[in-house]
This record gives C-alpha cells, structure tokens and sequence, in this order.
C-alpha cells in the first residue's frame, strides 16, 4: 500500500510529465508553422500589438469597410479591425497552423468569432472581391504578386495598407500612393486602386 505522500508525488509526477509532452507538441507545431510560412514566401512576424490600432489610423479604416488581412498570423490586426473600428465584416488568410489556431481562439474568446473570419488557405487562392480595405504586411517577392491579383479581383476604390514594404506603383499602375509616413519606427504606405 502507497502513502499520501507517495501517491501525491506519482500524481504530481504525471502532471509533470503530461505538461512536458504539451508544450513539446506545441513547440512542434510552431516549428511546423514556420517551415510552412517561409516555404510559402512570409514567415509568421507578428506587428507589435501596441503599432495595430496606430496602423489602422493610418489606414483611415472605417466601420463601413470590409478589412481583409492577407496572413493574418494570430489575427491581432483582424481583432483591433472589429474591436476598435466596429468593422462589420473581417476576413483573414493564414496557411500556417499554429497562428491560425491561435487567431482563431482568440476571436471566439473575444466574443468576435461572428464578425472575424480566417480561412486556412493561401491567400492566392481566397477570392478578394468584396474588400474594401486589405492589410499586408508581407515581404516585397509577396505584395508584388498580391498587386496583380488585387488588381485583378477589387474594385475601384479598394485600399491597400502595406507596412515596411510597398507596390512598386511603376510596375502596377492600377494603384496611387495615397499617402506614405511612419507609424512607429515602421515606413507604411496606403495606395487606392484606380
């Protein structure tokens, strides 16, 4: 026969040894996420939570607006879009596991979950027609290509906010630069399509 002690240790033994093989999981889905965002041209770096809200006022983003985040990660930016600008409709892309798991408990946490919608696919494959504003921040090889396919899908009027790395309006004339500036330490730039 065991005594307290001994059966309260093999218990906390067990705690111990089912939270290692958690976070061991999670790490490895981490490390999974990452392969599969550099694999497909971006790897998950989050916006500084406190830059989200400031960016958006950059954007001039408004209540009437359907925001689309073109890899939306952990869906900071589709959050401060619904909270703090009462936008009706958010739509997210995130092909990497573990930041859309994420961005996904967080919004029905929030409470969110009827206003904010990520898809796990590639954003290439999502249909951008009805945006009105489209956030991405993404390496250059990436929003040259998202031009194309902007230009393509959206209609006259869409904005475009582009953190750190902007179109290239020489190679994609169907955008003007609206404005330019920093927010933070972090050069962005809002282009309309015309």
């Amino acid at each position: 026969m065991f005594t307290i002690g001994q059966i309260l240790f093999f218990i906390s033994l067990i705690i111990l040894l089912v939270a290692e093989v958690v976070v061991f999981i999670i790490l490895i889905l981490i490390f999974i996420s990452g392969f599969v965002s550099h694999t497909h041209g971006a790897p998950y770096v989050p916006i500084k939570k406190k830059l989200t809200k400031a960016l958006l006022v950059f954007g001039e983003l408004s209540p009437s607006d359907i925001f689309y985040d073109l890899g939306s990660g952990d869906g900071r930016v589709l959050i401060t879009a619904a909270r703090d600008f009462q936008i009706k409709k958010a739509i997210g892309y995130e092909i990497a596991l573990w930041p859309y798991l994420k961005s996904n408990f967080l919004t029905k946490r929030l409470h969110l979950n009827n206003r904010v919608h990520i898809y796990r696919k590639d954003f290439f494959e999502g249909d951008l027609s009805a945006a009105s504003f489209i956030y991405m921040y993404l390496f250059p090889k990436l929003v040259d290509k998202l031009a194309f396919k902007i230009a393509n899908e959206c209609q006259p009027g869409t904005k475009v906010l582009c953190p750190s790395f902007p179109i290239d309006i020489t190679r994609h004339p169907e955008f003007r630069l609206l404005k330019s500036g920093k927010v933070g330490k972090i050069n962005t730039y809002l282009y309309q399509k015309i």
